[in-house]
């Protein structure tokens, strides 16, 4: 998307934060829907298009914009609330990942304009996508972080999965494991479990050979004896009682 031009030489036109790349100066603007705020987007100086509500600087756009959540629930006449926030400033407010107490969160935000709340776990798996395409481990691992800090303590299936995932891949970073091989999706045991379960596996095949030699050798020796009883005349038997013991 092109900024608008404005008539002046100056250039480019900008928004109210000085935001020349500001979503609200573009000719496909995205967020023609948004409701007007009469509260914090009346200040001088504040954007509701580019500007945390929280801590009012200018969002950036690096990397897809991962830092950052925009809230697109609908309130009033189709309009959505179109209130931004950065992701970090969210968490230190208890606004976002999993806050008990009367806030209640599960892995999601919670806008401070119009009190809806969004489900992080798929803006997770975006940050998990966008490191993809990311070549410096320094800025994988920053967007990784964002993505831990709002997925741990969740109770949601979804979010665990998902932390678990990120935290495989952050430890493999961390390890020197190239990017690619730190992003392939595991489908088969890692190898520094193989060796513990194959150890394993071993010790209960011996424990199942040594149970099945004892149980054939158990069952030879109630035979023998059986055979020798048998065998014996019947004035014999309490002495060879006395010789092979009890059953």
């Amino acid at each position: 998307m092109q900024p608008l031009l404005s008539d002046s030489p100056f250039g480019a036109i900008i928004c109210k934060a000085g935001n020349r790349i500001c979503s609200s100066l573009t000719a496909e603007n995205p967020l023609m829907g948004t409701r007007f705020c009469d509260l914090c987007c009346s200040e001088p100086g504040f954007c509701g298009d580019c500007c945390c509500m929280l801590c009012r600087k200018i969002i950036t756009l690096d990397y897809d914009g991962y830092s950052y959540i925009r809230c697109e629930a609908t309130v009033v006449d189709g309009h959505i609330c179109g209130h931004v926030s950065h992701l970090e400033c969210a968490l230190r407010a208890y606004m976002a990942g999993t806050v008990g107490g009367s806030i209640n969160l599960d892995a999601e935000y919670l806008c401070r304009y119009c009190e809806s709340r969004t489900d992080l776990v798929p803006h997770a798996l975006k940050l998990l996508n966008i490191c993809t395409s990311v070549a410096s481990y320094a800025d994988i691992e920053k967007i990784l972080n964002v993505g831990i800090c709002i997925l741990r303590g969740s109770q949601k299936s979804s979010a665990k999965e998902l932390l678990h995932r990120i935290e495989s891949i952050n430890a493999k970073l961390m390890k020197g494991v190239s990017i690619q091989d730190a992003f392939k999706k595991e489908i088969c045991v890692d190898s520094t479990v193989l060796p513990v379960v194959n150890k394993y596996q071993k010790h209960l095949v011996q424990t199942k050979l040594q149970y099945d030699q004892k149980i054939k050798l158990e069952s030879l020796g109630k035979s023998m004896k059986e055979e020798l009883f048998i065998a014996q005349p019947v004035h014999q038997l309490n002495a060879i009682q006395l010789l092979l013991g009890p059953n």
